[in-house]
């Protein structure tokens, strides 16, 4: 899973329906312009140090990016139908609006806007990004695949993959396996052989010719458990199709990304102390005890890495900050999880995001605590919080989470980590870990952080998740707003309130309740007048970045 925060709310003053044909290469009047749009995404150069590496490492590196790039080319088939279509059309344009919807295209990985409802804002077609993205016909609904599965239990299995695209064949769904959808994938693979050659690190290289196995087979749990038992390495990449987040209709199909990262050893040395307390999170969670797992796995790993290439569904839109991997419940119960923080994105995100919306809606005697360190530490309890409870359905080992949940599993498990990532901060105060003031920046920092992530895309997981937070705890008053419309922190209730949404959604994940998930997305899921007004208000600030790469 990724963090990367995320909703919508301003642009629902601005987006009216486009039924209108539109010219390719331009906009309707009734949307907002390409250049606010742009100016939403802070351009951002991102080329860390690599000097430490040694000639042949940096060679390593190189070809993990060439092989990142290729992983990057299909994410564009599976974004969306017309992806690349329109991709195509702008790429030599001339006029400066033509020019601005082709970085914009690049951005969204296609024509529909990430952080305006998913919404089209060029060419014609469609009128909003498609739940069925690039993975099943235009026109499939979950009706039609569940009766012809129905009609066809023999075919479940394959078409309900995460590794496969269906298609249909006459009257008949076929299910296609990436490795064979996708001619990239023989060119990634070898990529990765080549990178292996160059690795003197033996654990990595295993794992970068596992990679290669499992990208041309669509088998990963091999090298997953190869990817937790590297050792001593200063490079690392995450590569394949790993995140659920672009098939709407269900979340079972996988995209394609990569990231590729060289290690910060201080950073990682600072924050290793939660690692010695991840059971311990877990005995404390607030639900019924008899859904708590006796461990949260061995072998958590936390690292803290700066970013040398993103592509893919590591790219799209809203820049991933941290991630907690692998997905794969039989690799995390068996050996816990990776968790790791992109520092140099994570302190870009910070300068130009978080501190000018906190300047802006806290009250001032709060401003003082909002925290670089604070920020990057919740990060990374977020994803140490990915591993927290249950992975599987209480009493049904064979039903994962996920599966059960279907397409509500992402926006339940992000506020899951979130919420986590918070209330974990009671035992570390409670056992001298950390301190009070520590505890003060670290909820002043949230706040300003869950604000900045309800400028994000509707259609993302991560913001449906903020969005319950926010509506949760300003409905029970832990967070305030004073009459200067300034807001606050009832610092009484805060973490009652907190660990009460807590018990919540461990409880539907625990019982894989998929109608319990939808009455709480339905509930505290929602956009209202306050929230629209506030982020009205910081539209002169930043959303995201707009990242390129020095390598």
């Amino acid at each position: 899973m990724k963090y990367v925060t995320a909703f919508l709310l301003i642009t629902m003053i601005f987006l009216v329906s486009c039924q209108q044909q539109q010219k390719e290469g331009t906009m309707s009047e009734n949307e907002p312009d390409i250049t606010v749009r742009l100016a939403a995404y802070a351009a951002t150069t991102i080329g860390p140090d690599i000097s430490f590496l040694t000639d042949k490492q940096k060679q390593l590196v190189i070809k993990l990016v060439e092989a990142g790039k290729l992983a990057d080319q299909i994410f564009w088939k599976q974004s969306c139908p017309d992806a690349i279509a329109i991709r195509d059309s702008l790429k030599n344009a001339t006029t400066k609006e033509g020019k601005d919807l082709y970085r914009y295209v690049l951005i969204n990985y296609g024509p529909y806007d990430r952080i305006y409802e998913g919404k089209r804002f060029v060419g014609t077609g469609l009128e909003k990004k498609p739940d069925v993205g690039g993975y099943y016909p235009l026109d499939m609904t979950k009706q039609k695949f569940e009766a012809y599965i129905k009609a066809h239990p023999e075919k479940k299995a394959e078409l309900e993959s995460q590794y496969t695209v269906v298609m249909r064949e006459g009257d008949a769904l076929k299910a296609v396996p990436f490795h064979q959808a996708y001619p990239e994938v023989l060119q990634i693979a070898q990529k990765l052989d080549e990178a292996a050659a160059l690795s003197d690190n033996q654990s990595l290289k295993r794992y970068l010719q596992l990679r290669a196995k499992a990208i041309r087979t669509d088998d990963y749990y091999e090298s997953d458990m190869a990817w937790m038992d590297i050792t001593d390495n200063k490079i690392d990449v995450v590569i394949g199709p790993i995140e659920n987040y672009e098939d709407a209709l269900y979340n079972y199909k996988t995209a394609y990304e990569c990231a590729v990262v060289v290690k910060d050893p201080e950073g990682t040395k600072e924050l290793q102390m939660f690692n010695a307390h991840i059971n311990a999170f877990e005995k404390n969670l607030p639900e019924d005890p008899k859904y708590i797992r006796a461990s949260a796995g061995s072998g958590n790993i936390l690292e803290v890495v700066n970013i040398v290439y993103f592509g893919g569904d590591f790219q799209k839109g809203v820049k991933t900050i941290a991630a907690s991997l692998p997905n794969d419940p039989r690799v995390t119960q068996a050996k816990g999880g990776k968790k790791q923080m992109y520092k140099n994105m994570m302190e870009a995100k910070f300068e130009k995001i978080v501190v000018p919306i906190a300047q802006k809606i806290l009250e001032p005697s709060l401003l003082p605590f909002v925290d670089k360190k604070a920020f990057t530490s919740f990060v990374t309890l977020h994803e140490v919080s990915h591993t927290l409870g249950r992975g599987f359905v209480y009493g049904k080992d064979d039903l994962s989470v996920r599966k059960a949940l279907q397409e509500r599993y992402s926006s339940i498990e992000e506020c899951k980590a979130d919420v986590l990532g918070m209330y974990n901060n009671m035992y570390l105060v409670k056992e001298k870990i950390v301190s009070d003031d520590y505890v003060k920046r670290s909820m002043v920092t949230y706040l300003a952080g869950l604000y900045r992530s309800l400028r994000f895309g509707a259609e993302e997981a991560h913001g449906r998740a903020n969005l319950i937070q926010l509506n949760f705890l300003r409905e029970k008053g832990a967070i305030v707003r004073t009459p200067t419309g300034k807001f606050s922190i009832n610092k009484a209730t805060f973490f009652d309130v907190l660990g009460q949404l807590a018990h919540e959604i461990l409880t539907i994940e625990a019982e894989g309740d998929y109608a319990r998930a939808g009455k709480i997305l339905e509930a505290y899921g929602k956009i209202n007048k306050e929230i629209s007004e506030v982020v009205s208000s910081l539209k002169n600030i930043p959303r995201d970045l707009d990242t390129k790469y020095a390598y």
